[in-house]
C-alpha cells in the first residue's frame, strides 16, 4: 500500500465516524432527489416556492444544500412534489439502497398511539413538538 493510499483509508475512516459528514451525505442526497423529481415532473424553482408558500431565495439555499431541514420541512418539500419521505436505518456493511426492514404493524400502531397521546397531553407547554426551522421563541410560563 502506497503513503497515498494509506492516507486516503485513514480519511475515508475518520470520516466514516464523523457525524457531520454523514449529516452532510444526507443532505446531498435529498438535494439531489428534489432536483431529479423536479425535472421529472417539470417543476421549476419558482413553482415549488410557490407550492412551499416560500421565496425562490429560499428555495435555491435549499438546493445549494445551504439549510439545515426539519423533518417538518422535509415532509412539506415531499408533499409539494406530491412525493414522500423515507427514512430508514440499515447497518453500515449493507450496500446501499437496502432498505431496513418495516416495524411489524402492532409496533408501529402503537407508537403513534403514543404520539397522538402526547400531543393531546393536558399539561401545555411540556409535551409541545416544535417543528421549525426557525428557533422557537421563548414562551412566558405563568407561576
Amino acid at each position: 500500500m502506497t503513503e497515498r493510499d494509506r492516507r486516503y483509508k485513514e480519511l475515508t475512516d475518520r470520516l466514516e465516524k464523523d457525524p457531520e459528514h454523514w449529516v452532510e451525505s444526507m443532505r446531498i442526497d435529498f438535494v439531489e432527489a428534489v432536483e431529479r423529481m423536479m425535472e421529472e415532473r417539470g417543476v421549476s424553482r419558482a413553482e415549488l416556492a410557490r407550492r412551499l408558500d416560500s421565496s425562490p431565495a429560499y428555495v435555491t439555499q435549499m438546493l445549494k444544500a445551504l439549510f439545515n431541514p426539519t423533518l417538518l420541512t422535509l415532509a412539506k418539500v415531499a408533499l409539494a412534489l406530491d412525493a414522500r419521505v423515507e427514512l430508514s436505518l440499515v447497518p453500515k456493511d449493507e450496500p446501499p439502497g437496502r432498505r431496513a426492514a418495516p416495524l411489524r404493524e402492532p409496533r408501529r400502531r402503537e407508537r403513534q398511539q403514543e404520539f397522538v397521546a402526547a400531543e393531546r397531553s393536558s399539561r401545555a407547554g411540556r409535551n409541545d413538538f416544535i417543528a421549525s426551522d426557525k428557533p422557537a421563541k421563548p414562551q412566558s410560563r405563568k407561576p
